[in-house]
This record gives structure tokens, C-alpha cells and sequence, in this order.
């Protein structure tokens, strides 16, 4: 599918952000940065740098150079290596100095995450910055690049819409291919199958990959991350299926929930439960709506339900480009609550549910903010499946 990407609005939408911010140069290091700038998978730790004036590049390690100037649409892009002079933060500063930037206001990424390898800047590479540029003022700018990706454009739609209906087809192979019997990771590797069978490149997860969880092991307290094992599926247990398809670096995240042979009556209970509340939370996306009132609308669902001891009280995050894995969590925080959800912005609906001795039950599914509610991008419903043994 050829789905151009307009890399000079996306650029300005950095700049606009810049400027409203009163920053001059900006040093991108986190994960989000690195994609939305280069627009290709940088693995390595690298830096990307935009001036307000129009000039970008990217450095990143040399072994990964050739390939980034196949795959980027950037122009500058400079090999770094453990030698002498070529640093990653050697060459950093000599693009600030070259830009004549050494005393201006320099937008960084500090900040810390619940996620692993998301790319702030450590305190010793700020520390250094600090000594190499004592004339500049440097600045928190993570604003810059999550309002920049927070809104997509109509080709990020796009890509969202292919990645998630490579998810909704891995999850019906799995549903086709279940049997008592089977184990966990031969579960996982069906759906991966079918991800790189339509293109997927690469499964992203900072949880492990994709996620499958049975019987005991879908129903930890509080459970919401489920690495596969060796396990076998019994009858009578419930399974979780997690996937995480790349479709050209735009992610999708898909979590569906199955049962094999019929529920029993507190499975059922459980089941009509996670619906009511799922469907709540998809609603809820409704551009205008600020994410503190969404979280206040399904914490009443779940107390009316009665289920609000067996729920994680977070109900969705931020999905776009790789990297884009958070801003705006749906989440009871100060930090949060305030913004607003716009209109095509796109959030997973998150729900895990888990009664010790019962089910667990986990929804994440991207839902493209509209002004009437929530549009599931996958197609894979809510209601749980029952798999006939």
C-alpha cells in the first residue's frame, strides 16, 4: 500500500511547537523523536536536531548509517562510533556549534517512564552538554514532540487503520487454531505468523513481544502483562491474546479475551462486566472530553458494577509512530487530567479486569478520537469468545 507521508508539514508541526515553546534548537533522543523525525526504525541510541530556521539531522551509530540513508527521508544524517572525537555527544555539539547555537535556548528530553527503553537523556550526557555549551540555557522540552505527534494527520490514519487490521487477522487465525492442548507460546507464535505473513515488522511490546496468558496465569490480581510460557490450555480456561504489529513504524495493539468450553456463571458475570465497561471506555473518546472525565465516567461504571477492586484503574494511553506509546495516559493524575482529547487523536482503550480463581479479562484495542465517540481502528469485538471444545 503506497501511503505518502508529508514530511515538510510534519516538520512544521515541530517547529510550531518550538515556537511556542521559545526554544531555538531541539535535541530529540527518546524513541518517538527519533521515528517522527527520521521516519525510519533507529534503533540505536542516537539524537535527532531541529533548528527553529529549517535544518534537521540525525546521529546515529555507524553500523546503522547506510541503511538510515536508504530508509530516511533526511538529507544529514552523520555516523557516530566509540572513538576519539566521534561520540554520539561529540558530534551533537558540533552540529550546535556548526548551527551557531552554542547560547541559545535548547530544547531536551528529561524526564523518566514506567517504560524501559524510552530514550530520555541521561544525567550524564546532560551533565556534559552542560560543560561542552556553558553560553546555552537548556529546557524540559517534552512537549514539543508529544503534541507534535499527538494529533495525526490523514496518512498516520492510514497506516494505523493497515496495523490494525494486521492485529484483527492474527487474533482470528488464533481463534481458528485453539485447542485444548495447546500451549501458550505455540499460541503466540500463530498470531506473529500471520503479523509477518501481512507485513508486520516488527513486534513491539516493552512487555515482551506479544502476550498470551491461560487459566492461573490470566487472572493475576491486578494483571495486565503476560509474557507466553510453556504452558498447556486447559478446558474450561480462560486465554488472553496480546498482539503488537508495526505496519512502517505505526503501532497497533490489539488484546482479546477467549474461553474454552462455556463460562461458568461468575465467568459469565465477569464477562458481562468487562463488556459494559469496555464499551464505556470506547465512548468515552469523544473529542472535546478531557481525559480526567473520561477516568471519572468509568470508575462510576465500575462501581455500579461492583467490580472496581478486581480493575487497574487506567483506562487507555497514546498510540502513533514507534515511540508514541503514551501522551495522554487515561489516568487519575493531575499531570493529565486537564487535556483534551482532539479529534483524530488516537488512544488504546486499556481495560484489565482479573478475579484470582475466576478470569482475567484485558481490552486494548486503538480508537481514533471522533466528535460523536470512539471508532475501534481493530474490528475484533469486545464481547468475549467462547471456543467451542
Amino acid at each position: 500500500m503506497n501511503i505518502p507521508v508529508d514530511y515538510e508539514k510534519r516538520m512544521a508541526k515541530i517547529r510550531e511547537q518550538m515556537a511556542g515553546a521559545d526554544i531555538d534548537i531541539f535535541i530529540g533522543t527518546r524513541q518517538v523523536s527519533l521515528s517522527f523525525v527520521a521516519g525510519a526504525f533507529v534503533p540505536w541510541r542516537s539524537a535527532v536536531i531541529v533548528t527553529r530556521d529549517g535544518y534537521a539531522c540525525l546521529i546515529t551509530m555507524l553500523l546503522d548509517l547506510e541503511r538510515l540513508k536508504d530508509e530516511s527521508w533526511l538529507t544529514n544524517i552523520f555516523p557516530y562510533a566509540p572513538l576519539p572525537g566521534m561520540d554520539l555527544w561529540d558530534l551533537v555539539v558540533n552540529q550546535v556549534r556548526e548551527q551557531g547555537m552554542e547560547k541559545a535556548r535548547i530544547g531536551i528530553e528529561l524526564g523518566h517512564s514506567p517504560r524501559g527503553n524510552t530514550g530520555y537523556l541521561f544525567a550524564t550526557e546532560y551533565e556534559l552538554l552542560k560543560k561542552e555549551l556553558p553560553g546555552a540555557e537548556f529546557v524540559s522540552a517534552l512537549s514539543v514532540m508529544d503534541r507534535a505527534t499527538y494529533v495525526k494527520e490523514p496518512s498516520e490514519v492510514l497506516l494505523l487503520r493497515q496495523a490494525a487490521a494486521m492485529a484483527d487477522a492474527a487474533m482470528e487465525r488464533v481463534k481458528e487454531s485453539l485447542y485444548v492442548g495447546i500451549t501458550e507460546t505455540e499460541i503466540a507464535g500463530i498470531g506473529e505468523m500471520e503479523l509477518r505473513r501481512l507485513g508486520s515488522e516488527y513486534h513491539w511490546a516493552v512487555t515482551g513481544s506479544s502476550e498470551v496468558a491461560s487459566g492461573y496465569r490470566a487472572s493475576y490480581h491486578m494483571n495486565g502483562t503476560t509474557q507466553p510460557t510453556p504452558k498447556i490450555v486447559q478446558k474450561g480456561e480462560n486465554i488472553i491474546a496480546d498482539f503488537h504489529p508495526l505496519c512502517r513504524l505505526y503501532y497497533s495493539d490489539l488484546a482479546h479475551n477467549f474461553i474454552m468450553g462455556s463460562p461458568t456463571h461468575e465467568q459469565w458475570k465477569l464477562a458481562e462486566a468487562y463488556l459494559e465497561t469496555a464499551q464505556t471506555i470506547v465512548s468515552n473518546f469523544k473529542a472535546g472530553t478531557k481525559v480526567g472525565d473520561v477516568h471519572a465516567a468509568v470508575m462510576e461504571k465500575l462501581n455500579s458494577l461492583g467490580y472496581t477492586q478486581y480493575t487497574i484503574p487506567s483506562f487507555g494511553h497514546g498510540l502513533g509512530i514507534m515511540g508514541h506509546e503514551w501522551y495522554p495516559p487515561i489516568v487519575a493524575s493531575e499531570e493529565y487530567q486537564d487535556v483534551v482529547l482532539e479529534k483524530n487523536a488516537v488512544e488504546v482503550a486499556f481495560l484489565a479486569m482479573s478475579i484470582p480463581g475466576v478470569c482475567g479479562m484485558r481490552l486494548e484495542c486503538p480508537i481514533l478520537v471522533t466528535e460523536e465517540g470512539g471508532e475501534m481502528l481493530c474490528k475484533t469485538p469486545l464481547e468475549l469468545t467462547v471456543v467451542d471444545v
